[in-house]
């Protein structure tokens, strides 16, 4: 019997929690999503019909991005969509393959808690600039920045925990290039 739940089908330890935070970070990166699709789209629509024009479609479009990557940017980490060198990956030796995923994903860590320190720096100290169009305070565009680098923290140590503990995860399953043989018998 080993110790690694991931290998007997029960469920991971971290697993319901890394589960809501990503329905969260989804939820928040899905609507932004929209919203730039929405707004983006309504711009053009102003351009060539004798509408009114309407400014702050473009600046809430613009915070939507910036929404859009950090919100996503924790979720990215442990799904394994962020950018990585998988080179270690392929070593023979499982233990230099755990501690140098261990070790990556506390750098990880450590990159979002400065990320999230300036983001609350952000929050606490630009309430009095406000945006061009809408005069809203810039501190309520950094918020979804600091939940996100915040959840970029969270994830990255949970990911750490588990890797430290029960190894790497398995390599997503590739897809099989089919050979001339196979489509023959089929």
């Amino acid at each position: 019997m080993t110790d690694d739940p991931r290998r007997e089908g029960q469920p991971r330890p971290v697993a319901a929690t890394l589960r809501v935070l990503g329905f969260l970070e989804l939820g928040i990166g899905a609507l932004s999503l929209l919203t730039i699709l929405v707004l983006v789209f309504f711009q053009a629509l102003q351009r060539y019909l004798p509408i009114d024009q309407i400014a702050w479609t473009g600046e809430i479009a613009r915070f939507s991005l910036v929404w859009l990557t950090f919100a996503v940017m924790g979720w990215l980490v442990t799904a394994r969509g962020h950018i990585a060198l998988e080179v270690v990956d392929t070593l023979p030796w499982p233990s230099v393959v755990r501690a140098a995923q261990t070790l990556a994903l506390v750098v990880v860590a450590a990159t979002g808690v400065g990320l999230a320190l300036e983001a609350w720096a952000l929050v606490e100290t630009q309430s009095i600039i406000k945006s061009p169009v809408l005069r809203m305070p810039m501190s309520w565009v950094y918020i979804p920045v600091l939940f996100g680098a915040a959840m970029t923290v969270v994830r990255a140590l949970l990911a750490a925990y588990e890797v430290a503990r029960y190894g790497p995860p398995p390599p997503p399953e590739a897809e099989q290039p089919v050979s001339d043989a196979q489509e023959v018998a089929s």
